[in-house]
C-alpha cells in the first residue's frame, strides 16, 4: 500500500473503472472509485478514462485473500 504503480483500466462503470494492477510480481484487479479519478466533479468517467489505457495509480488498499486493490488517481 502507499505505492504509485501503472494501472491499465480493463472497464468503465458508471461508479468508476475497474483495473488490473501489477504489484511485486502479482496481478490484481482494482477499482478505482469515481470520487478518486480527479479531484474536480466527474459526471462521466469517460471523459477522464478509456479502456487499455495506462495510467499511475496509487494503491489504497489491498485485499490479498481477494486479489483485490483500491487505486487512486488523484493521489498519485
Amino acid at each position: 500500500m502507499g505505492q504509485i504503480v501503472k494501472v491499465t483500466i480493463t472497464n468503465i462503470v458508471n461508479f468508476g473503472a475497474f483495473c488490473d494492477v501489477d504489484l511485486d510480481g502479482k496481478t490484481y484487479k482494482g477499482l478505482i472509485h469515481i470520487s478518486e479519478i480527479t479531484d474536480g466533479y466527474v459526471s462521466n468517467v469517460n471523459n477522464h478514462l478509456t479502456i487499455g489505457q495506462s495510467v499511475d495509480g496509487y494503491v489504497m488498499s489491498i485485499d490479498e485473500d481477494k486479489g483485490q486493490a483500491k487505486i487512486s488517481l488523484k493521489r498519485a
